[in-house]
């Protein structure tokens, strides 16, 4: 694959995280206070937030949480790009993960966050969370999944010829 054809991979991963994110947001926005004040009360700082600030002591800097939250935007949206850059790789050699427009990669993706992170020590597991978390998270990662699918489709990416 050439580097053109990862860098709009990395630039549709970066579109499909975006989306991801305004998914979750919908979610989250008809979700209880409950539910909300249950979270919070697990988790100040997601875990993307929880990696920023960790690379951030090790570099000998006390990252206030605004900072942490901030960075960990960043990380976030570096993850959805390394996920984009993997289905590059993937999904020509293993096509059934573009299964419904890419619903099979998001499920795929989404016990990375769900027992990777947690594994990792990045957040609670999953079961300190009230459940709806949970199905909120799945759900988000079949956004990014079709969203990545999507846009991959309407750009050619698939394709062997470079996106017109």
């Amino acid at each position: 694959m050439k580097a053109f054809r990862f860098a709009e991979y990395a630039l549709v991963g970066a579109a499909a995280t975006w989306l991801m994110d305004r998914a979750d947001k919908l979610v989250y926005q008809v979700q209880s206070e409950d539910v909300h004040e249950r979270e919070a009360a697990v988790e100040d700082l997601t875990g993307p937030g929880q990696l920023a600030r960790r690379v951030m002591r090790a570099a000998g800097h006390e990252p206030s949480h605004d900072e942490a939250v901030a960075a960990g935007r960043l990380v976030h949206v570096a993850f959805g790009i390394s996920a984009a850059l993997a289905y590059a790789i993937l999904s020509k050699p293993l096509p059934w993960l573009r299964g419904g427009c890419g619903l099979v990669y998001g499920l795929a993706l989404a016990p990375a966050n769900i027992i990777v992170v947690p594994a990792v020590g990045l957040t609670p597991p999953a079961w300190k969370f009230p459940a709806q978390t949970t199905v909120r998270s799945i759900l988000y990662h079949i956004a990014y999944g079709v969203s990545l699918e999507s846009l991959a489709r309407l750009l050619h990416l698939h394709d062997d010829a470079p996106a017109s």
